[in-house]
């Protein structure tokens, strides 16, 4: 596919850039600043990448940008939310503005594009439940109102998903190609998180899902390379087994 890359520079877009390209994709890389994507890729990665210098937050230019260059696909890496729940940052209005440009360019083109957004575990539910996670440990909520925007599209006007990791770390500090992990495929789940460890502990009162959602919450951390493989991985089909959901993930053989 040709793959529309929102935040290319980032933690996880720098490492989307090579597994995409590993896996045969065309990369156009969205950015705010040329220069500085440069400078943070090996210059046989840069030289094999397409770079469309805008703002996250201009819709138009996104828009124009996926129709100009015939993209497939989108991945969003853009914005990281505010942790404290008192706290704003411009994670909404990227997201906004990138699935308004997706969206517009799905109308123009006739059919709605591939594109996959980032969240957060807390918007996956608990399990057995149609709760929210974030409901029981109140963190990064702007993720909360982004899962209501997808969820507010018109029936067939884009073909979103949504990857709802924990916490994600590099295995390298480097960015290299093609690329390497020393860690295995993730397990995913849509909806709920894979592999939840239940407890009796969720029947204390008031608290019991409180604890339990804490206790589980450190055994999701991924690694940036895992969920950008992840991803690139699903992006080989255009029919994907995520389409219209929440993922959750997790290395299973931690």
């Amino acid at each position: 596919m040709k793959v529309l890359l929102v935040g290319a520079t980032g933690n996880l877009g720098l490492r989307l850039v090579t597994a995409l390209l590993t896996r045969g994709h065309t990369v156009v890389a969205y950015v705010r600043s040329s220069s500085k994507l440069e400078s943070l890729l090996p210059a046989n990665v840069y030289s094999a990448v397409t770079v469309v210098e805008g703002d996250a937050t201009d819709t138009a230019l996104i828009s124009r940008a996926i129709l100009k260059n015939d993209c497939d696909a989108v991945v969003n890496t853009a914005g990281v939310a505010a942790m404290a729940p008192w706290k704003r940052s411009n994670l909404p209005e990227i997201f906004s503005a990138v699935l308004e440009g997706v969206k517009q360019a799905g109308l123009e083109r006739g059919e709605p594009l591939r594109v996959w957004f980032l969240g957060g575990l807390g918007v996956l539910h608990f399990p057995g439940t149609q709760t929210m996670l974030s409901n029981y440990v109140p963190i990064f909520l702007e993720h909360r109102q982004n899962i209501e925007r997808l969820r507010a599209l018109p029936p067939g006007s884009v073909n979103w998903s949504l990857l709802c990791p924990s916490t994600m770390i590099p295995e390298n500090l480097g960015i290299s190609m093609p690329v390497t992990s020393t860690h295995g495929k993730l397990t995913a789940n849509a909806t709920t998180p894979p592999l939840w460890m239940d407890s009796w502990l969720k029947y204390i009162p008031f608290l019991g899902r409180t604890i339990l959602a804490a206790m589980n919450a450190p055994r999701y951390d991924t690694t940036l390379e895992q969920n950008a493989e992840f991803i690139a991985s699903d992006l080989e089909d255009q029919d994907s087994r995520w389409s219209g959901v929440t993922v959750g993930v997790i290395d299973a053989a931690k």
